[in-house]
């Protein structure tokens, strides 16, 4: 019997397979959310009166049992079962009686499913986040370590001013350090709890929601049953936008190092550790981690598009049409993490080659710098620009370690700043591990071990 199964008539064989699609293996990834969401509602229901305190300790010892299954990899959720939520309901029923048919009572899968992605979405952002800090912390190394090696910079893919491979590094480790902290927005945004919403409208039973969600370790409680089903796709969309921001970052450099890397730049020196090779020639040292990483980014892209797409042109409450956000939310958390790890792969084994970067700098490279020479000598600058535009074959040569060394205004080439990016990217670190070690106390209550 599935949980909204009224009768023994059996749904068309047809619509089942519709409706059910693949939903049920998506619910395989918010199993211990599930587990996590119903011990606390069942601590809650016991304090109401609505549980005795024994049949509480019964229903907590069954759900714990079901997350060491699910741990040892003993629980599975087949066609049948439809989702997790029945499948965990099934098996409390079949070993505990009616205790197991009390657990469902002043909450509808619309909240408790909504709750499961909530706590889904806390503990991936930390991860993310966690996993975000370590990647600007290898770019940070990274351009510290090359802040002294020149490389020209580009604008419309044409040669423009000097610049270094430091310069270049630090420009992704200042840029995710500000997605690292808008990923705090993120968090706060998702950290409520929609739980005792119901259907979307509240239950008729005295509920005790803040409970609950100190039980499951919300910051609040997401107040108006209406907004929690309203907001359902929406704040995922928030956390999905978040999510492409640091797609869009990664992509970037991965189309650099694409780029510089191949013979006609030759900028970079590959390991073989990290590239593959061609079926037909032999020669083939080919970049295909980051071109998957440029490539995925446009899925990426999608999974927003979807998202917000979905939850376009709906009335206020639940529909069925937002089945299809867990797997867009899934999909891409596992996206970033793959993209973030392999960015942190690429960087311990990419190096760069000095003297192709130096030679690839000729002399119209420090144009725009001699501009200024003329300028510290009080030639008005768009003379110099002019001067220096109409006598381009006539540029001195210009030492590029000597050029890149001697800029020395904050983001400039010979000072990077790559301390207050360190320091930036540290503080938020610091206060994302506060909210792990918050959450880990928070799953250990419940789940124990």
């Amino acid at each position: 019997m599935k949980l909204w199964q009224k009768s023994e008539n059996q749904l068309l064989k047809e619509i089942e397979r519709f409706t059910v699609g693949d939903d049920y293996l998506t619910d395989a990834k918010i199993v211990k959310q599930d587990i996590m969401g119903s011990i606390a509602h069942s601590r809650m229901l016991a304090e109401i009166g609505i549980l005795t305190l024994e049949e509480q300790k019964i229903l907590e010892k069954g759900l714990r049992k079901i997350y060491k299954d699910y741990q040892s990899q003993n629980f599975s959720i087949s066609y049948e079962d439809e989702d997790v939520h029945t499948k965990v309901e099934k098996i409390l029923t079949q070993e505990y009686g009616d205790v197991g048919k009390k657990l469902h009572t002043a909450r509808s899968r619309n909240d408790q499913v909504l709750t499961d992605l909530r706590l889904f979405s806390k503990e991936k952002i930390l991860e993310t986040a966690f996993e975000l800090a370590d990647t600007i912390q290898h770019l940070i190394d990274f351009a510290e370590r090359y802040k002294k090696i020149p490389m020209s910079g580009y604008t419309h893919m044409q040669r423009a001013m000097p610049s270094s491979v430091g310069q270049w590094a630090a420009a992704f480790s200042e840029e995710l350090t500000d997605l690292l902290i808008f990923g705090e927005s993120i968090y706060r945004l998702n950290d409520a709890c929609p739980l005792g919403s119901g259907a979307g409208f509240g239950v008729s039973l005295e509920i005790n929601r803040e409970m609950t969600a100190r039980e499951l370790g919300f910051e609040r409680v997401q107040i108006s049953p209406i907004y929690c089903q309203n907001s359902r796709g929406k704040i995922e969309a928030q956390i999905l936008s978040w999510l492409t921001g640091i797609g869009l970052a990664v992509n970037k450099m991965a189309t650099d190092l694409v780029l510089f890397s191949t013979a006609e730049f030759a900028y970079f020196k590959l390991s073989d550790t990290i590239t593959t090779g061609s079926s037909i020639m032999p020669q083939k040292k080919n970049l295909d981690v980051m071109e998957l990483v440029r490539g995925k980014t446009s899925l990426l892209i999608g999974n927003e598009t979807a998202m917000k797409s979905l939850v376009t042109n709906l009335i206020s409450g639940y529909h069925r049409d937002l089945q299809d956000t867990k797997k867009l939310v899934i999909n891409s958390f596992d996206t970033v993490l793959d993209f973030l790890a392999m960015i942190r792969i690429t960087v311990k084994n990419i190096e760069p080659i000095e003297k192709n970067l130096v030679s690839a700098m000729d002399k119209t490279v420090f144009a725009t710098d001699i501009a200024y020479d003329k300028v510290k000598e009080g030639v008005p600058f768009r003379e110099a620009y002019q001067y220096v535009g109409t006598h381009l074959d006539e540029l001195p040569e210009t030492d590029p370690i000597k050029n890149i060394e001697g800029k020395k205004h904050l983001g400039a080439t010979g000072n990077l700043g790559l301390e207050l990016i360190q320091k930036r990217m540290n503080e938020k670190k610091n206060q994302f591990q506060e909210l792990i070690t918050q959450y880990q106390t928070v799953q250990k209550n419940l789940l124990g071990g």
